[in-house]
């Protein structure tokens, strides 16, 4: 995909320093049910202040932000970083694994000085399926929790089964894991890890039997 640059009028352009492409984790298509995303700029004192600032979905479905740091006059002026949160019904977000937000920088620029680094290729974006997500009836789901060694749920641990399947557990622990590939006959283990504590658990289970009641993987 080309950058986003859009001619407003003559002598006018406008760039985008991001573009997402939201993904469904489990089909690859775009996802179901409402998302909502916030950008967040780093301010002077190294916090995180939300913006007022809306998102454009252009008609290839991707998130974008033209006009971000466009100036009158951009000679001397400094990048400056934002990030983007993404808020969807029936999703969590990949990218919480390890981070609160889709960083970048914003470069500045004007009428006759394009950005110094121009965004020309959407960046796939996946949402994992939540606990909530209407998975098809014939799909084999595991339910549980995450927890650490004192039993306190741990959100948006990576919850896998081998390299077929992956989903993070929500803000609560709480995780539904499809398993469309496994074995009915042999137990199969399922890994749990915290990216951003690098504490790891697992367990294994066996279908049918395992997909009739909550399962706990205790991480440490």
């Amino acid at each position: 995909m080309s950058s986003w640059r859009m001619k407003v009028d003559e002598g006018t352009q406008t760039y985008s320093p991001i573009g997402l492409r939201l993904l469904d984790e489990l089909t690859h298509d775009a996802p179901l049910g409402n998302t909502s995303t916030f950008l967040d700029i780093l301010d002077a004192s190294g916090s995180w202040r939300e913006t007022e600032l809306k998102a454009v979905r252009t008609v290839s479905a991707v998130i974008a932000y033209p006009g971000l740091e466009r100036h009158a006059d951009a000679i001397g002026l400094l990048p400056r970083r934002y990030r983007v949160r993404i808020s969807a019904d029936l999703y969590v977000p990949l990218y919480r694994r390890n981070s609160d937000g889709i960083e970048f920088d914003a470069h500045p620029y004007d009428n006759t000085h394009p950005p110094s680094v121009i965004v020309r290729f959407a960046e796939d974006t996946f949402l994992t399926p939540a606990p909530n997500y209407p998975f098809p009836d014939h799909f084999p789901v595991l339910r549980g929790v995450v927890v650490d060694s004192h039993g306190t749920p741990v959100p948006y641990a990576m919850v896998t089964q081998g390299l077929s399947e992956r989903v993070l557990s929500d803000i609560r622990g709480i995780f539904a894991l499809p398993l469309r590939w496994v074995d009915k006959i042999v137990p199969i283990p399922i890994d749990a890890v915290d990216d951003r504590t690098g504490r790891l658990g697992s367990i294994d289970v066996q279908l049918p039997d395992a997909l009739g009641g909550s399962q706990t993987i205790r991480i440490s």
